[in-house]
């Protein structure tokens, strides 16, 4: 069962054109002497972008829907920057390449996604193996405080564009249900699609992430092997303090 299926298709209009990333990511791959092990990948956002700027990816995701669209956006890439992507479709949880990386990336809150303590421990387990003895692993997190403290009741937009590849209008909303003891946050998406012929589709799904606190990201990892050797809000290196919401953790195997 593909636990995406039903995000992969309104995922890039989601995420839009999200690229505030890339350069952080860029910047470390040119340090490496290894391809870019990219965990999550998704639909390619930056997987893509990535191959374009010379970095070979090896791109694994649980979705095979998700990773459908990748193909697809690759197929229309040169023949040089398609040969830098390598495809896997495996559970970060299982993952056994075989293979070591000097870097090892999870994006945009993928790590979010693992619910349990068991695939959280699954997980890193699985990344640290995959890096080399000096290599760097990059995970980005959401600590969701304003909504925890604002809790709101109604819809919340998040889309309202027009997709240029279909001519439909698509918006969307999210409510939110957070269950505090399991620190899970249950995200309702709501999706209207409407068509050029003026029908109107609509979609609803949940997402579910989970969501830790500064002091208790830095004793997961220590947990498991992984030496924090530093912790910044943004993508570009600004220091972290207790009411940033986006985090990027810096990890090396102890």
């Amino acid at each position: 069962m593909d636990p995406y299926q039903e995000f992969a298709e309104f995922y890039d209009v989601y995420v839009g054109e999200r690229l505030d990333d890339l350069p952080l990511y860029l910047k470390v791959a040119r340090s490496s002497r290894t391809p870019m092990l990219e965990i999550g990948a998704g639909s390619g956002r930056l997987t893509v972008p990535l191959a374009r700027e010379d970095v070979s990816v090896v791109a694994v995701d649980i979705s095979p829907a998700m990773l459908a669209i990748l193909r697809s956006r690759l197929a229309q890439e040169p023949e040089s920057v398609q040969r830098r992507v390598e495809m896997v479709e495996a559970d970060a949880c299982r993952l056994d390449l075989r293979r070591q990386f000097a870097i090892v990336i999870v994006p945009f809150y993928t790590f979010n996604y693992l619910l349990t303590s068991e695939a959280q421990t699954s997980a890193l387990e699985r990344m640290a193996a995959h890096l080399t003895s000096a290599g760097r692993l990059l995970i980005d997190v959401f600590i969701p405080l304003r909504l925890l403290e604002q809790g709101p009741a109604d819809p919340i937009l998040k889309v309202d564009l027009v997709n240029p590849a279909t001519g439909s209008r698509v918006r969307g909303w999210n409510t939110y249900i957070f269950d505090q003891t399991r620190q899970i946050e249950h995200r309702r998406h709501i999706f209207e699609v409407s068509q050029p012929d003026g029908t109107v589709r609509r979609r609803e799904f949940t997402t579910r992430r989970r969501y830790w606190f500064r002091r208790e990201l830095a004793e997961l990892f220590e947990q498991h092997g992984l030496r924090v050797d530093g912790v910044f809000t943004g993508y570009t290196g600004a220091p972290a303090d207790e009411r940033s919401e986006q985090l990027v953790y810096e990890l090396r195997r102890r």
